[in-house]
């Protein structure tokens, strides 16, 4: 094989993979509204208000006015408005992969189906419903 072609194959694959690596971060890091995100830090969360048995609605310190949805697989037994969850993370992170617990109802774990960041037109749509 030619050495030349070689290397163009190679560089070619590495500024691919580069590209592939940075826009995959872009995507999921959470900054832009309609982003998903894997985990959020919980020292920023403020406020988790319960918008229905499928719907979070969660209120960020960081960033400063900064709004997530957290949608769950489905309809979660025992979480409504007022009644609020817990999880349990040693990672200071809420992430899809942790169960959410309805407070105040034996046994009711909930799934994240996902986590989007939302404005705050959007924040006050969830909680007028």
């Amino acid at each position: 094989m030619n050495s030349g072609y070689r290397y163009s194959w190679l560089s070619s694959f590495i500024i691919l993979m580069v590209g592939l690596h940075s826009t995959t971060a872009s995507a999921t890091d959470g900054s832009n509204i309609g982003d998903t995100q894997m985990c959020i830090n919980s020292e920023h969360i403020i406020d988790t208000p319960v918008i229905d048995r499928k719907t979070i609605l969660v209120k960020m310190l960081i960033p400063k006015d900064g709004y997530k949805r957290i949608d769950l697989v489905r309809n979660c037994s025992g979480l409504y408005e007022g009644n609020g969850f817990s999880y349990d993370t040693s990672l200071n992170k809420l992430c899809k992969q942790d169960l959410l617990f309805a407070n105040g109802s034996a046994g009711s774990a909930c799934l994240i189906d996902q986590i989007v960041t939302i404005d705050k037109a959007e924040a006050r749509r969830l909680i007028e419903k």
